[in-house]
């Protein structure tokens, strides 16, 4: 008989599944605990100007294909309604480059985040068809991704489960009364219509002080803005017949658009001109 192989980066996952099972006094305190530590959140400053930071993209866990099965890796290409596909990498690397500002005593203050951490949607089963991160106005929807480190998130992973209900409430009370700009009110009520709230109130008012920010820059804006920007020209230079002769995010998307049904990419544009101040 084949010896049990244990795997070293399960133990802290199956320590917490054990830990909230055997000890009920601990269910509700600790995963709050854990999240105010190891959680890092998008400030409110990058939520007020961009709610959905890559509007244009949706996930796609096929878009890397399968050599074994001679499926060729679509990665940034578009589908069939001309949004990018992304296998979260996108979404995961949007904020490396941004400094972290936590509470005293924070062991991530002032430091940038490694490569141990992931990109978890918050919210998976949603008032959608789909999932959320299927859904392109919720894939990258500032309130429904949050960085958490790899073990922690797969707990997040759990549907129903406390670390996940925990993580929708304290995104309510961070971002459901919080401004945005004047243009995105509409777009933001739409995805906020879209995400059930946790089924009991698993946390009371959070503290923001107590939490870990990215810290924005203006450049991190400039970007998002020249993103959305070169996608939406894009489209419009399709919709002139004209040929696109700059690279519009990825090689594949930008080659791949002219592919895209003329009326799906009207649509996608009509989205797009949502979170623009002239849309």
């Amino acid at each position: 008989m084949a010896q049990k192989v244990v795997h070293g980066d399960d133990l802290l996952y199956r320590f917490f599944l054990d830990l909230f099972a055997s000890e009920p006094e601990l269910f509700a305190r600790v995963p709050r605990l854990i999240i105010e530590s190891m959680a890092i959140w998008l400030p409110l400053d990058v939520y007020k100007r961009f709610p959905a930071l890559l509007p244009w993209v949706v996930r796609d866990p096929t878009c890397r294909g399968d050599k074994s099965k001679g499926i060729p890796d679509q990665w940034g290409a578009p589908n069939a309604d001309g949004y990018l596909r992304d296998d979260n990498s996108l979404v995961k690397s949007l904020p490396r480059a941004l400094a972290v500002h936590g509470p005293a005593g924070s062991r991530v203050h002032g430091s940038r985040m490694g490569t141990e951490f992931v990109a978890s949607h918050i919210w998976r089963k949603v008032d959608h068809a789909d999932l959320a991160s299927r859904v392109p106005l919720l894939n990258t929807f500032v309130p429904n991704i949050v960085w958490l480190p790899s073990q922690v998130a797969k707990l997040s992973d759990l549907e129903g489960g406390i670390v996940q209900q925990t993580l929708q409430a304290m995104s309510r009370s961070i971002y459901g009364r919080a401004n945005v700009d004047e243009h995105l009110r509409e777009v933001v009520t739409d995805a906020w219509g879209l995400l059930p709230p946790p089924p009991t109130a698993v946390v009371d008012e959070v503290d923001l002080d107590r939490l870990n920010w990215f810290v924005s820059t203006s450049r991190f804006f400039a970007t998002r803005k020249g993103r959305l920007a070169t996608v939406l020209r894009a489209l419009e230079t399709l919709d002139a017949n004209e040929p696109i002769e700059q690279k519009v995010i990825t090689t594949r998307y930008g080659d791949g658009l002219h592919l895209v049904d003329p009326l799906r990419r009207n649509l996608l544009e009509q989205y797009l001109a949502r979170f623009t101040e002239s849309g």
